[in-house]
């Protein structure tokens, strides 16, 4: 029987992928409106008060139902590894009598989780991603559905990854099993068309950015914007102040090209274009590539030998320091581009399409006005963006920089800007927030 549905299942993903250039070409009438909605969204969160997350998600714990067993259980998933890590902290804020069943890796394997299948240690990108992965994924899905029928959880939290995640959230939504998705998909900029889907496969969302509740709400799921995790792990882990002047004790740029192998082909050698030119005006300019994945050190350094780039020192490890005394940071778009904004030096923001579709896609896909999050967050331009597929793009970037490098009105705007997003994003404690939610709803005998 579980077979069956999981054939069944992937039959309709199947259909569903084949159908979406349809999908696409229903959406391009429309998507002037779609722009306007997400204009609205933005303008709205810039006037929007703090609020309490369970007085947000008051239809959401309507769905709380009696205790299956003597102690709660839940059921926690995450596809990758930065979602892991926010379910692993989301499990140790929980009482310890909280069961929990997972999908995930060795983070929440520590942290206490039974994990039945170790999902975030094979996480996938694109199409290709997923057939690659496929049989993994198949059995993941097979073995959600015996822990639905065998040992039903009494919620399911989803961490990001919405692909998977939303099967296996409409499964468990027909058995009554109440969903709760932990940080939203970004449906806002790309295919708002999937919101009808996404209402019926959730119970309630989690926002990380300020404006997202307005946009969830707008299709009538419930949301509760609990600030970004970034404000905790930098609250957490603090840049050592030492590290910090060291890094200031000469002018530096700080390139971010991207964590993903097609990203770092793709930015880095214009980012370099960029450094030589910021050299030639700054022979004392010192040039780093901090990252924080070991898994892609071979690459970038046999990238920077090919290019002749000897002046480019390559850093493992925390990227804080480097971030936080920095003159420029050079990013791609992302979310290392807003944990660099978030220390408040000057930043530009890039994105350099691949091919003719993505071209495409930006042009006339994209419902929102600026592709870097602290723009979208402050509602205005507070950090130069620029999003091109032809070479001739980096020109553009080079100017902003060179402006940007000097000490002049455009350093202190953007200065001013970037400290206006992060007083927008609200204090630190997002997984206290969550777990705070978790709580409540799993335990509500002990709600003070």
């Amino acid at each position: 029987m579980i077979g069956l549905q999981v054939a069944l299942v992937l039959l309709r993903e199947l259909l569903r992928t084949l159908l979406t250039p349809l999908r696409l070409l229903g959406y391009l009438p429309f998507r002037n409106h779609w722009r306007a909605v997400a204009r609205e969204c933005i303008a709205t969160a810039a006037e929007q008060r703090p609020e309490d997350p369970q007085q947000a998600l008051a239809a959401f714990f309507q769905k709380q139902k009696p205790r299956r067993g003597e102690r709660p259980h839940l059921f926690l998933s995450a596809g990758e590894a930065s979602g892991e890590a926010h379910a692993a902290r989301l499990l140790q804020a929980l009482p310890r009598n909280v069961r929990c069943s997972a999908f995930g890796g060795h983070l929440l394997a520590d942290a206490g989780a039974t994990v039945r299948v170790s999902l975030s240690d094979h996480a996938v990108m694109g199409v290709l991603g997923v057939l690659k992965q496929l049989p993994l994924i198949l059995r993941a899905f097979a073995d959600f559905l015996r822990l639905l029928r065998d040992d039903p959880p009494d919620l399911l939290v989803l961490v990001d990854y919405p692909g998977l995640h939303l099967v296996m959230a409409k499964a468990a939504r027909r058995r009554g099993i109440p969903v709760l998705h932990y940080v939203a998909p970004q449906y806002w900029a790309w295919g708002p068309w999937r919101m009808r889907r996404y209402r019926r496969a959730v119970d309630a969302t989690l926002t990380i950015l300020p404006f997202e509740t307005a946009f969830f709400r707008r299709f009538a799921i419930p949301a509760a914007y609990i600030g970004h995790p970034l404000l905790d792990d930098l609250d957490r882990n603090p840049p050592d102040p030492t590290a910090v002047a060291a890094v200031r004790a000469r002018p530096t740029l700080v390139l971010l090209p991207g964590s993903r192998s097609a990203e770092i082909t793709t930015n880095l050698p214009g980012m370099l274009r960029i450094a030589n030119a910021l050299r030639e005006q700054e022979p004392d300019l010192r040039v780093v590539l901090p990252h924080k994945n070991p898994r892609r050190t071979t690459m970038l350094r046999s990238a920077l030998a090919s290019a002749n780039a000897t002046f480019v020192e390559h850093h493992e490890g925390p990227l804080a320091p480097w971030l936080a005394g920095a003159r420029l940071v050079l990013a791609k778009s992302g979310t290392g581009s807003l944990e660099a904004c978030l220390h408040g030096n000057p930043t530009i923001v890039v994105y350099q399409l691949r091919g003719m579709l993505s071209s495409l896609g930006y042009h006339n896909i994209l419902s929102v006005p600026w592709i870097a999050a602290a723009n979208l967050i402050a509602g205005r331009l507070v950090v130069p963006e620029f999003c091109f597929a032809r070479e001739r793009g980096w020109d553009r970037v080079q100017q902003a920089a060179i402006e940007l490098w000097r000490d002049g009105p455009e350093r202190t705007a953007a200065s001013a800007g970037l400290a206006e997003v992060k007083q927008r994003l609200g204090a630190a404690g997002a997984t206290a927030r969550v777990a705070a939610i978790v709580k409540d709803f799993l335990c509500p005998e002990v709600r003070p």
